[in-house]
């Protein structure tokens, strides 16, 4: 069982250099105004099912009070399975509210502020926004909660579904980081006159108003990097969790963990390889 759980630990399983450039290859590759904002879109439609599919994790986690014990105790305080849940827990309140704004602010509304925002500025009509989603993005939306969940459809055992629904989720959250912080660069480099607007700019939805650039913004490790500080909390708690797991399924939860990392990966290369 690795005493670490690092960056370092899955990087080692997937190779962070092609997926990086898999990211800055699509965002250079867009070609005018209409297609930014197409892909602001459906890059938000994707992100838009995590929050749902780590609420559905967290869930998981901390009804396995059987799997999550600390040794020495007495079974009605043993169970510390509500504990390791709530590391996971912390990312789904930031996606449902940022607490960026007096008022509710979910990630979701912060991803539509910015495609508001972009259409705006940018002159691009509504159209774009009204576009259906092709098939394959559809396929990798609905793919996001069984990631999540760990695939039950596959008759896996319980160890198995928590931890690679653990490994997606830090999947997620570490890759996350480093297109978030990608298209921060390249917009800022290409397009700043945008990002400025953006920054200054705001719009209302759901009852309350909303910076534009914010969704971009706390995502980026330029700037709120919140999908760092969910990727530690994340591993913290999948520490925890082996901590306190039985030690017979050891080994076989480290497994599963990377297989629920890889997965992320393979979904990771069909959006920026294959949604178009």
């Amino acid at each position: 069982m690795p005493t670490n759980l690092t960056p370092a630990f899955f990087e080692a399983l997937v190779d962070f250099t092609a997926c990086n450039d898999r990211v800055r290859t699509r965002i250079a590759n867009l070609a005018d105004d209409t297609a930014l904002v197409r892909f602001c879109a459906r890059y938000a439609s994707w992100n838009g099912h995590f929050a749902n599919g780590v609420s559905a994790l967290t869930s998981m986690i901390g009804a396995e009070r059987e799997l999550f014990r600390e040794q020495g105790l007495p079974r009605a305080v043993s169970d510390r399975s509500n504990f390791i849940a709530s590391h996971f827990f912390d990312a789904a309140r930031d996606e449902y509210d940022d607490h960026i704004n007096p008022l509710r602010d979910s990630h979701r509304c912060l991803a539509q502020a910015s495609l508001m925002g972009m259409v705006e500025i940018l002159g691009t009509g509504d159209a774009v926004l009204d576009e259906p989603e092709p098939a394959v993005l559809q396929a990798l939306n609905e793919a996001v909660l069984s990631g999540y969940t760990g695939e039950p459809a596959r008759g896996e055992g319980r160890v198995d579904m928590l931890f690679f629904g653990m490994g997606y989720h830090l999947g997620s959250e570490l890759l996350a980081d480093r297109e978030f912080s990608i298209l921060d660069e390249q917009l800022r480099a290409q397009r700043d006159d945008l990002v400025q607007q953006l920054m200054r700019k705001k719009v209302t939805l759901a009852g309350a108003e909303h910076r534009c650039y914010a969704w971009i913004g706390v995502h980026s490790g330029h700037g709120g990097g919140v999908e760092a500080d969910h990727f530690d909390f994340a591993a913290c708690g999948t520490q925890e969790a082996l901590k306190y797991l039985l030690p017979p399924h050891h080994a076989q939860a480290i497994e599963a963990l990377k297989r629920g990392f890889i997965r992320f990966s393979e979904d990771h290369r069909t959006f920026f390889d294959l949604v178009p």
